[in-house]
């Protein structure tokens, strides 16, 4: 059975120590930043999924395929996205979230958990599946998207800090494909 790499979280927390070399490889520092929303781990959401993917890995082995974890989390998220919502134009997309404030957090939430749980498992194993990759870059696509709108938020002065950090992940995506 190959090794896990899991966060110690009562020591160094989230490391290049405690994390697969394959993802410290690519994985920028900022990567690591546990208080920082644009990391991939640093929202609650992407923290939440990673913790919860490192103790759904211990207890099902490091080969097993994290797509039943992300399905699992986003199932009990208790979010209702309609059907195909994700892989909708964009504008049909933007329409549903600007609706209500919840459907965005929604989306947000989704998204940031697939992209967490697909880096997260190269974090942990080295390893990422083909599905996992799929669904990290739907989620990095909505992410993406949901940022770059600039009809939920006119003048949020994050923007530009947020989408270069989005396009730093799906660097790090396209680099762990097969």
């Amino acid at each position: 059975m190959t090794s896990l790499y899991i966060d110690d979280m009562d020591g160094e927390g989230t490391s290049p120590s405690t994390s697969h070399p394959r993802f410290v490889a690519v994985a920028p520092d900022w990567f690591y930043e546990e208080m920082y929303d644009f990391a991939p781990f640093g929202s609650d959401d992407g923290s939440d999924a990673l913790r919860g993917l490192e103790d759904w890995l211990n207890e099902h082995g490091s080969t097993a395929d994290p797509l039943d974890y992300l399905i699992q989390s986003l199932a009990e998220s208790g979010f209702s996205i309609p059907e195909g919502l994700t892989d909708a134009p964009d504008e049909e997309l933007l329409v549903w979230a600007r609706a209500d404030d919840m459907n965005e957090s929604a989306l947000l939430f989704e998204a940031c958990t697939r992209v967490a749980t697909a880096l997260g498992q190269v974090k942990i194993t080295g390893r990422l599946s083909p599905g996992v990759l799929a669904e990290g870059r739907r989620g990095l696509r909505v992410w993406q998207l949901l940022t770059a709108d600039e009809g939920l938020y006119p003048s949020w002065r994050h923007r530009d800090e947020a989408l270069g950090r989005l396009v730093d992940m799906g660097i790090a995506l396209d680099s762990f494909e097969q």
